[in-house]
């Protein structure tokens, strides 16, 4: 998930295991701790893009490298705080959870986690949060905030303790928990309610994924594949009436002229084999990894695939594959239209071109 939930939960951790006995400095060692793992993109610059896609969400996400990490700095910390009277058990566990829960959550989004590097490529995705979710965020920096607040007495010396009171870790706990729980909820209503349209509309199709839509848990975008093509399928709890589907052709011919290039390989493989291609106006084929959604660009009336690579040959015949980012897309309107589409007000929604 985005860094300042990644941040606030590993404050929150750290507070829960290690408030008692260091006050602040546990939050400020957990937000630390809780955003470590999400450090493997500064060696972005440094890799080209295939091992970029294998990289970030890959080793520094691993179980492997939850037990390193945790052998490997809890005796130091505990050194650290040791006239506080924090053992290597209490740093150990610290360390672990703090590392542990920052790549859970990653695992509840889309994009996936190599939760088994080195000894497995595979991505592990749960799709029942968005990256960004403030309702799951939000009583975490509840949390934090106290913790801050509390810090800043102890510096102008208005309190002579450090300790935040013990309730305000595990009540953001389990608020966010109970959010993590309300979203599985969803996601199964929604799984359902979809696989019945399927079942009635597109024999022999098979749901790939059922995910959120942007910042909430109401919407719900299901994927489906059949042989030449992806249809997706959008649900709300107040939906009315059965809504439609976009279509997206696979067009997988459009990529032959690339076959053999490792790059292309490393896009398929991140796409979990789940892409389509396109050709633009301009003679360009477009890679589309159909599991992040679109955006309903309304001045155009066109749906945006938000994660889709360029593929050409440069004029000296090396293979190419910059990721794209749509510049003119209208993110107010695209709001004000998820916003209307949560509601179960689809006229806007739907209808729009594929591309």
């Amino acid at each position: 998930m985005d860094s300042i939930t990644q941040a606030a939960l590993g404050a929150v951790v750290g507070e829960l295991v290690l408030g008692k006995k260091i006050g602040w400095r546990a939050s400020a060692w957990g937000l630390l701790f809780g955003t470590l793992p999400d450090l493997d993109i500064l060696f972005s610059p440094f890799l080209d893009e295939v091992t970029r896609l294998h990289w970030h969400r890959g080793i520094s996400h691993s179980i492997l490298m939850m037990l390193v990490a945790t052998l490997v700095c809890a005796k130091p910390l505990a050194m650290i705080h040791r006239k506080r009277n924090v053992t290597v058990k209490d740093a150990a566990w610290f360390v672990f959870l703090a590392w542990s829960t920052h790549v859970l959550i990653d695992v509840f989004t889309t994009y996936g986690t190599q939760i088994l590097e080195p000894f497995s490529d595979q991505r592990f995705a749960l799709n029942n949060l968005f990256i960004v979710d403030l309702l799951f965020t939000l009583p975490l920096l509840v949390c934090f905030g106290a913790v801050a607040v509390r810090c800043g007495k102890v510096l102008f010396k208005k309190l002579e303790t450090t300790a935040v009171p013990s309730s305000a870790a595990p009540r953001a706990l389990i608020v966010s928990g109970l959010y993590v729980l309300f979203s599985f909820v969803m996601k199964s209503w929604a799984l359902g309610s979809i696989s019945d349209q399927v079942a009635r509309d597109l024999e022999g199709a098979k749901i790939v994924a059922v995910a959120p839509t942007p910042f909430n848990t109401l919407l719900w975008r299901g994927l489906i594949e059949t042989d030449k093509g992806y249809f997706v399928k959008f649900w709300s709890p107040f939906d009315s009436d059965e809504t439609s589907y976009d279509y997206f052709p696979k067009n997988h011919e459009l990529v032959t002229g690339y076959e053999g290039e490792e790059l292309l390989d490393g896009l398929r493989w991140f796409s979990r084999g789940h892409w389509v291609a396109r050709k633009t106006p301009e003679g360009n084929v477009v890679f589309i990894d159909m599991r992040f959604g679109e955006m309903r660009n309304r001045e155009h009336q066109v749906l945006m695939p938000m994660f889709q690579w360029h593929l050409s040959y440069d004029d000296e015949g090396t293979f190419q594959a910059p990721s794209f980012r749509p510049r003119d897309l209208d993110v107010q309107g695209a709001m004000q239209l998820l916003w209307l589409r949560i509601r179960g007000q689809t006229d806007e929604w739907e209808g729009m071109k594929a591309f």
